[in-house]
C-alpha cells in the first residue's frame, strides 16, 4: 500500500516516485484543466483500494482508476514493462475527446512538468479564443 510501504520497497518499484511527481503536477494543474472543461483520469497498476488511498493521501481531485488487471492497457495496446516482478504501464499521456477518440499522445513522458504543461496548453488556448 502506498502509505505503508517502506521507502526501500517503493524505491525498488520502477516509476513509483515518478507516479507521485506526475500526480502532484496534474493535481496542481487541475484548476486550469477544469476551467477548460477537460476531464482527467489516471490509470495505474495498483489495486482499487490502493489507488483510492493514494488519491486521498496526495489530495488528487480526479479519479485514479485501477488497471491492476491490465484490461485498459491491453485494450488500448499501451506500452508496458515488467518491474519488481509485476507488469507496469509505461508513463504516457493520452488526450481523448468526448467521443472517446484519441486526439493526441505524449510518449515517452520523461520530463513530467513539461508533459503536464504541454498537455494543458491546447485546452487553455481554447479558453483564450473568442467564441463564435
Amino acid at each position: 500500500m502506498y502509505r505503508h510501504r517502506d521507502r526501500s520497497a517503493r524505491a525498488a518499484d520502477p516509476g513509483a516516485a515518478g507516479c507521485t511527481v506526475e500526480n502532484r503536477h496534474l493535481r496542481d494543474a487541475w484548476p486550469g484543466f477544469r476551467a477548460a472543461g477537460v476531464a482527467l483520469r489516471g490509470i495505474g497498476t495498483q489495486l482499487p483500494n490502493e489507488e483510492a488511498e493514494f488519491a486521498r493521501a496526495e489530495r488528487i481531485p480526479r479519479p485514479l482508476l485501477s488497471g491492476a488487471a491490465h484490461r485498459p492497457a491491453a485494450a488500448l495496446r499501451l506500452p508496458a514493462f515488467r518491474g519488481a516482478g509485476r507488469l507496469r504501464h509505461r508513463r504516457l499521456i493520452l488526450v481523448v475527446d468526448a467521443e472517446r477518440a484519441v486526439r493526441d499522445a505524449l510518449f515517452p513522458v520523461d520530463d513530467i512538468p513539461y508533459a503536464v504543461a504541454e498537455t494543458q496548453r491546447p485546452a487553455l488556448a481554447r479558453l483564450s479564443r473568442p467564441s463564435g
